[in-house]
């Protein structure tokens, strides 16, 4: 069962001489239950395309179909309802942990709050502090990058949509709580439709389908295993990308 389609999906910015194609011509299919990623480098038009899928900004051009419907004549209830959206710069309001997470679920028991922390490795640090009470200044200034993606992903379980939409949610963030998230995303695409994207590849190779975007467009879609074989766009992300990783390595004695 497709939940979400896209055919021939623009996104234009500007016009004339400052026209930007951010999305041109783009077609993506998500079924149900499946892990699907996008990658590309910086500017391909990877977030673009997840605010178009996910309502927050509307296309110039195409087609985006949400269970066979467009998504333009579904109510906004209905999008907050089915879908989770959660970025790097998800935002988590001035006042208390309680109250941000109970923004996703009004009537969640202090015990389910108390789950979803502990799920997402919170539960320790929250204990030590205030516990649910424990203030947040403006944009959870007061806590560190990784704890905010953490927190908001907490947010995100409870919400328990059939559909999530990861774009960039372990950026800028410490491995540790990089690896802690992706486990949870992982774990959450075993009983939900995910979305993902990730700059690092590294944790988008279990999943289903990749669709690699290039200046707009689709340059290629299949497995990570496919993709590597077929020598194209993609193997040549994941090779310059490791060898960024294994920069220098030769030199340690």
């Amino acid at each position: 069962m497709t939940i979400l389609e896209t055919k021939d999906l623009r996104k234009v910015y500007g016009s004339g001489d400052t026209e930007v194609r951010a999305l041109d011509g783009v077609d993506l299919t998500v079924e149900k239950g499946e892990f699907v990623a996008v990658v590309g480098t910086s500017g391909s038009g990877k977030s673009t395309l997840l605010h178009m899928l996910g309502g927050l900004d509307r296309p110039t051009g195409g087609t985006v179909t949400v269970d066979g419907r467009e998504l333009s004549a579904l109510k906004e209830e209905s999008l907050l309802e089915n879908f989770t959206y959660i970025s790097h710069q998800s935002y988590l309001f001035k006042g208390t942990v309680e109250d941000n997470l109970r923004m996703a679920a009004p009537q969640a028991t202090e015990e389910q709050l108390w789950q979803v922390l502990e799920q997402v490795k919170l539960g320790g640090f929250l204990r030590q502090e205030q516990g649910l009470q424990t203030p947040l200044l403006e944009r959870a200034s007061n806590l560190s990058g990784g704890q905010c993606q953490r927190l908001a992903l907490a947010r995100g379980l409870l919400h328990n949509s059939p559909v999530y939409i990861f774009d960039e949610a372990t950026s800028n963030i410490d491995v540790e709580s990089e690896n802690d998230i992706m486990e949870e995303i992982r774990a959450l695409a075993k009983t939900k439709t995910v979305l993902l994207i990730s700059h690092r590849l590294a944790n988008v190779v279990d999943t289903d389908c990749i669709y690699v975007l290039d200046k707009g467009q689709v340059a290629e879609s299949g497995t990570h295993q496919e993709l590597l074989e077929r020598g194209g766009a993609y193997r040549r992300l994941w090779d310059a990308q490791a060898a960024l990783e294994h920069y220098g390595e030769e030199a340690i004695p």
